[in-house]
């Protein structure tokens, strides 16, 4: 992974270095700079829609908040085998991005960000069991234990899986303007957060199984969960 972002982020280099050469202009001559401060964007990403600000305060730096997500809602991805066990998954994407952008270059849109994500992402599913014959009835497979599903068993198995409440990212990014002011323009993103451990709770609606047992399974989905989150972005950006 480590050489893919370095591979990309060599590429965006050399197309922001070959842009920035192209605009130089007047404005530049004169001292003032050649882009405009603000930057409002609306975005489709891999964290969830979203709207982002940016203000570039001065030629190398800036700063960007943003709010990517469902706004409360969850979406249905259906059943996902975890662990052994296949849930009826439902998805909440929520973070709020906070970051520093840094532009190697006074004349190019190119920047490198690095900040932290106030992440709300959160996966909930329904267990769906199995059935086994013998001995002829739903069950659950967990902590290696069978259990009985349904109302004459342990009822239903819940699982809650929460990321860290502050994710680190760092991306690379850039915008190509759509007409000469340099209001408007289409932007990219390309970038991880490193998510860590989650936190992983298992429940049943009857309390039958014990403790000891829901534990151990919801350790097990911890340790084979991904501690990085894809940051991929593009944007319609508005400059002023």
């Amino acid at each position: 992974m480590k050489r893919i972002f370095s591979l990309l982020g060599v590429a965006w280099a050399c197309v922001a270095a070959n842009l920035s050469t192209q605009t130089v202009n007047a404005a530049d001559e004169s001292g003032a700079p050649d882009y405009r401060p603000f930057t409002l964007g609306v975005e489709a990403s891999s964290t969830g829609p979203g709207l982002a600000l940016d203000w570039r305060f001065s030629d190398h730096f800036g700063a960007r908040a943003g709010v990517n997500g469902f706004f409360g809602s969850s979406i249905d991805i259906g059943n996902r085998d975890i662990e052994g066990i296949t849930y009826d998954t439902k998805l909440k994407l929520m973070s709020e991005p906070l970051a520093l952008d840094i532009y190697p270059w006074k004349s190019s849109t190119f920047r490198v960000t690095v900040g932290i994500l106030l992440n709300q992402n959160e996966l909930t599913g329904k267990g769906v069991p199995v059935f086994n014959s013998p001995p002829g009835q739903y069950e659950f497979n967990i902590n290696g234990v069978w259990y009985q599903a349904g109302p004459n068993g342990i009822g239903d198995l819940n699982m809650k899986f929460e990321q860290p409440a502050v994710a680190p990212y760092v991306s690379g990014g850039m915008r190509i303007s759509l007409d000469k002011a340099k209001h408007w323009s289409l932007g990219g993103e390309v970038g991880v957060a490193y998510t860590g451990n989650p936190d992983v709770t298992l429940s049943t609606s009857s309390g039958l199984v014990p403790q000891q047992d829901l534990d151990a399974e919801a350790q097990q989905i911890e340790d084979a969960a991904w501690k990085f989150y894809p940051i991929v972005k593009v944007s319609m950006n508005y400059s002023f």
